[in-house]
């Protein structure tokens, strides 16, 4: 199950960081498009804003990074990003119809990457309170 949710996090955060680039280029028809130096700059910025609206899913995507109490500032982060996407698809779904659908299912399948990955991680303190009872000298 995890696996797969982790499959599923790979692919949305795939999704979404190539989403603008090619909505751009669908977009484009049939006409020219720059070549060059001037491809990359109008395909630089979309990567980039992409990668905003990508980069928490690709991060609970990683099983190291994202995993245990080890890396609570990892989950932080990721937590954060999954804000900055949720935020991105509930303005996409605000743009018609045929973009609610999408959206609707994304901010679906983002909930429960949080509620898996992310959500756990408020029961960090826990686990060193009882590392420090264990040390005392008091035993």
């Amino acid at each position: 199950m995890m696996t797969l949710l982790r499959l599923l996090a790979l692919l949305l955060g795939t999704a979404l960081t190539l989403a603008p680039t090619v909505l751009l280029l669908l977009s484009h028809g049939t006409g020219q498009l720059p070549a060059g130096r001037k491809l990359f700059d109008l395909l630089a910025p979309l990567l980039v804003i992409g990668l905003a609206f990508g980069l928490g899913p690709l991060l609970l995507a990683l099983p190291r990074l994202v995993a245990g109490d080890r890396t609570p500032a990892a989950r932080l982060v990721a937590a954060l990003l999954l804000l900055v996407s949720a935020g991105g698809l509930v303005l996409s779904g605000m743009g018609g119809l045929a973009g609610l659908l999408p959206a609707v299912l994304g901010l679906l399948a983002e909930g429960v990457l949080c509620a898996v990955f992310v959500w756990p991680a408020r029961r960090f303190s826990a686990p060193l309170a009882a590392a420090d009872q264990d040390q005392s000298p008091s035993r």
